[in-house]
């Protein structure tokens, strides 16, 4: 399948919080439904369309690197284009459709009624559809039109995050601080190394160094200190609730460092 993400719809405009988009909890999801309903194989490429120049799109960099999400650049040259992305995402699909025939699935993650012709497109040459939105507020409505001609709809709930309150005793926000979204996969991955690596518990304790060069290699461009945490066994302990140890992680770089 080809994911095509028409940012701007689902931020609600540049208006608003451009980071506020799941970037990576978004294309997981769609991988999963398309998995666990078999409408389709294996995402071949994914593409996000915003205007990627703006500073503060800067926030989605390591989820797209992580995912292998390429970002698409649009210019809006003038307040009639403020369309560009849905035309620059429309020619794409279409070109995919004729130059990669193995592609049979195309999910559009957008509630746009312009994209009505692309699916009807679609369909003519023999391709399959899946529109998809998030459950957040600024993605506003789906287009009853794009919603019926789709071969499948999917919403993807994002939790709401919680309360600034459930954040007592946790370090402040940073102003270069990553969007919450990223501090959860940050420590889901955490979860998934300690479910899954025995060697990263010790008498019941977490051997912090080993986990610190597993998240350096799943992670090479976030850390710790991205969520204002000091050291890697602050942010163990206060932000994972974990019991830690704090012993020369195994293997030979480690024994290499020491």
């Amino acid at each position: 399948m080809a994911i095509f993400l028409d940012m701007e719809n689902l931020f609600g405009g540049y208006k608003n919080d451009v980071t506020s988009v799941p970037l990576a909890m978004v294309v997981r999801d769609i991988e999963k439904v398309v998995r666990d309903t078999d409408l389709g194989g294996r995402t071949a490429l994914t593409r996000a369309y915003a205007n990627w120049a703006r500073a503060d799109m800067a926030g989605y960099r390591s989820q797209l690197l992580a995912h292998n999400i390429k970002p698409v650049q649009i210019f809006s040259f003038d307040q009639s284009s403020k369309n560009a992305a849905d035309i620059e995402l429309v020619v794409d699909a279409l070109e995919v459709a004729a130059d990669m025939p193995w592609i049979d699935l195309f999910v559009i993650v957008s509630g746009d009624g312009d994209f009505v012709p692309l699916l009807r497109r679609l369909h003519a040459l023999g391709k399959r559809s899946l529109v998809a939105t998030t459950s957040q507020p600024k993605a506003g409505a789906v287009n009853k039109v794009l919603q019926s001609v789709a071969d499948h709809f999917h919403v993807i709930d994002i939790p709401a995050p919680p309360a600034a309150a459930a954040a007592v005793g946790k370090p402040a926000k940073k102003k270069n601080e990553a969007p919450h979204t990223e501090l959860e996969l940050y420590k889901a991955s955490v979860h998934a190394f300690l479910k899954d690596d025995a060697t990263l518990w010790e008498k019941g304790l977490v051997n912090v160094a080993r986990l610190g060069h597993l998240l350096r290699d799943r992670w090479p461009n976030v850390t710790y200190k991205t969520f204002g945490y000091k050291t890697l066994t602050s942010f163990a302990e206060e932000g994972c609730g974990l019991k830690v140890i704090s012993t020369p992680a195994a293997g030979p770089k480690a024994r290499a460092k020491v």
